[in-house]
């Protein structure tokens, strides 16, 4: 008896271990063929460099392709050179030359300077102010983050604009609060 019951537990063992790796090697294959396949059309969609110069040279174009990475980040020594070079061959005026000290960046650059930084509110009624709630005219935006900052919401945020001032040598984060400066403080 207890035989019998040996024979059929190494039965069902066997038989188990035998389908588990059929099983196992079919959905394999399958997945195998499922990839290829994606790659495939992945690739018709979605041609290389060399799929396109290949087909402009078959339809005897003359290709003169040159690749190159895509600049994603403008390196801050790179921005204090060019406004050097505007300054020194006089290529401009009192104007422009205010609009390079203060300009946007993303916020992945924010904080990668050694800059102080401070933090600005922008509210729904167009007011701006610093971290103390102060309100901000005209020439302290200007002087701060420049007029053209608070057009820049939604570029690469929402709700938030980075700028960096190199003539003050600071970095401004401006938060935009859909509320109304008055509602929140209205007795200033």
């Amino acid at each position: 008896m207890i035989n019998k019951i040996l024979i059929f537990a190494a039965g069902v063992v066997i038989g188990s271990a035998v389908t588990w790796k059929l099983v196992k090697d079919k959905y394999k294959k399958l997945a195998d063929e499922e990839i290829a396949s994606v790659k495939e059309v992945w690739s018709k969609k979605h041609p290389t460099v060399e799929d396109i110069t290949e087909a402009c040279v078959k339809e005897g174009m003359d290709v003169d392709i040159t690749v190159q990475p895509k600049q994603t980040h403008v390196d801050y020594a790179e921005r204090k050179t060019a406004r050097e070079i505007i300054l020194e061959n006089k290529y401009s005026d009192k104007e422009e030359e205010d609009y390079m000290d203060k300009y946007v960046i993303s916020p992945e650059e924010y904080g990668e300077s050694e800059l102080p930084s401070e933090s600005l509110t922008y509210w729904a009624d167009g007011i701006v102010t610093d971290e103390a709630n102060c309100v901000m005219d005209e020439d302290d935006i200007e002087e701060t983050i420049g007029s053209d900052a608070l057009n820049h919401f939604g570029e690469y945020e929402d709700d938030s604009v980075f700028v960096r001032n190199e003539t003050l040598d600071k970095e401004y984060e401006i938060l935009m609060d859909t509320r109304r400066f008055s509602d929140v403080y209205p007795t200033r």
